[in-house]
């Protein structure tokens, strides 16, 4: 479901500047590799340094433009040197692209309050630094798109994940409010619900108390495919887009039967 912006030109990548947060690899590398290949200029950026230059190798083999920039999102006080490099190599950011992402499970009175404030950094405060570093001069061009990746867990939240859940409702609100804030300036702000997705984000979650155990088996999509689908959110000035699987099915049906919903969660996810 992409919801576009009727009577409004489409986004013109090609050319463009685009910063993508955790594209060492899954959705970011995915979504890297697709704008790439329509002629944006990418910045890469993540922790892993060795990942982000085999992913830079790939997009220079297909004809890309790319520069890397390592960055722990846990420091924000580097982002704005880092956003002042890359107008240095590549030009000023037109798109960000927030997707880096952390989560844990565990009950709510299992899970570390240490664990609910790290979720809150990497989720929620680090696209707000980020967002900070680069408005201006988006205001100044009157042009430019924040794209914000969200979870399903953001519109209707599961038992055993309040932590991440709630990273995710807030980039919502912060996402919702972000758009009529710059409404005037020309600029898209984007809410991406990717559903499950193959990559190596969910190896590395972490479960506390009671709750030790991973999610139940999921129908995943290939990263490649979620990286096509922000490409054409962005090109289509979408508001949001939420890709079809449960999470899409769930959201629709929670609207009209939450009660039903809240019996079928508790049955698939016992605690």
């Amino acid at each position: 479901m992409l919801e576009g912006k009727k009577f409004l030109k489409s986004f013109e990548v090609k050319d463009k500047v685009v910063f993508i947060t955790g594209a060492s690899s899954g959705i970011g590398k995915a979504t890297a590799l697709a704008f790439a290949k329509r002629g944006a200029k990418i910045a890469l950026s993540a922790r892993d340094i060795l990942a982000l230059k085999a992913v830079a190798k790939e997009i220079e083999r297909c004809g890309g433009v790319c520069s890397v920039y390592p960055l722990d999102l846990y420091k924000l006080n580097e982002i704005p040197e880092i956003i002042k490099k890359v107008k240095q190599e590549l030009g000023g950011v037109d798109i960000l692209i927030n997707n880096a992402g952390y989560a844990v499970t565990g009950l709510v009175e299992d899970c570390p309050l240490e664990q609910f404030r790290k979720n809150f950094e990497m989720n929620f405060f680090a696209p707000i630094a980020l967002i900070q570093a680069v408005l201006p001069e988006m205001k100044e061009k009157r042009s430019g798109q924040v794209i914000n990746v969200s979870s399903g867990v953001g519109l209707r939240a599961l038992p055993g994940v309040a932590s991440y859940s709630a990273t995710k409702f807030a980039l919502n609100g912060l996402t919702e409010s972000l758009r009529l804030e710059v409404k005037g300036f020309g600029i898209d702000v984007i809410l991406i619900f990717p559903g499950r997705v193959e990559t190596k984000f969910h190896e590395r979650i972490e479960s506390y108390g009671r709750l030790n155990r991973k999610l139940p088996p999921i129908p995943m999509q290939p990263a490649e495919k979620l990286g096509q689908f922000i490409l054409e959110a962005s090109e289509k000035r979408s508001r949001m887009a939420m890709i079809w699987g449960p999470g899409k099915i769930g959201y629709h049906l929670n609207y009209w039967a939450p009660k039903l919903v809240d019996k079928l969660l508790l049955k698939r996810f016992p605690v």
